[in-house]
């Protein structure tokens, strides 16, 4: 059974709505695996102006940098609202699709979307243009209310479905068999685990992408010769 991988940022929990799309997921003949990055206490700090306890944004983002972002997630999910006006949903995804962008690391490769319980007052947030650009910048896959959650991601974990992304199944197939050493056709690959060939491709590094190249050329010089060996 294929296992979807969903990473979730909330100030409260999402149990019954996580336990629904469990069992949705489990009905399409999928496994759901779930992260919580729960910004409770641990994250906060004292504010010195007001003296109440804020987020810390500081913190959230080095916990992200240091357990999350090389992590494989099919989506990132977070909610809009903290209540908190230090950060928000929509300030937190922005720095993660950045940040993972900017250094190549895997979590940029999920899909991403916000949700919200008031979606009609965060819409009103994005009213001018400056701030629509930014949205449309951001590229957020979906925005969802709150009481649909279940039903929203299902159909967005099951969309991915229906493409097929040569490198990110490479990278992916490679990983399987990480310690596996590679010998021979690619000489500059020549004694690297397969992981590390892996790691060279997902970052679009020079080796990385002449052997996605080589690779195709080799395949298609394979199949025309089965192909000539057939027809004789």
């Amino acid at each position: 059974m294929s296992i979807k991988r969903l990473l979730y940022i909330d100030d409260n929990k999402l149990d019954s709505q996580i336990d629904n799309l469990r069992k949705k997921l489990k009905r399409l003949g999928f496994d759901l695996n779930e992260t919580f990055l729960h910004l409770n206490d641990d994250f906060k700090t004292k504010d010195e102006n007001s003296g109440h306890a804020i987020l810390d944004k500081s913190k959230i983002q080095s916990y992200i940098t240091e357990n999350l972002v090389n992590e494989s997630y099919d989506i990132v999910a977070s909610d809009y609202d903290f209540k908190d006006a230090n950060l928000d949903g929509f300030e937190l995804l922005k720095w993660i699709k950045n940040e993972c962008t900017s250094k190549k690391y895997r979590l940029r490769r999920a899909k991403f979307c916000l949700y919200s319980a008031e979606q009609d007052k965060v819409a009103k947030t994005f009213s001018t243009p400056e701030q629509v650009k930014k949205l449309i910048k951001l590229k957020i896959d979906d925005f969802i209310d709150r009481t649909r959650i279940p039903d929203e991601l299902t159909q967005l974990f099951t969309a991915q479905q229906k493409n097929f992304y040569f490198k990110e199944h490479l990278v992916s197939y490679l990983e399987k068999h990480g310690e596996e050493t590679f010998t021979s056709v690619y000489p500059k690959f020549k004694g690297k685990k397969l992981s590390e060939i892996a790691n060279e491709i997902d970052k679009d590094l020079p080796n990385g992408i002449e052997f996605q190249k080589s690779l195709v050329e080799l395949t298609v010089a394979h199949l025309i010769d089965l192909n000539n060996l057939n027809n004789e």
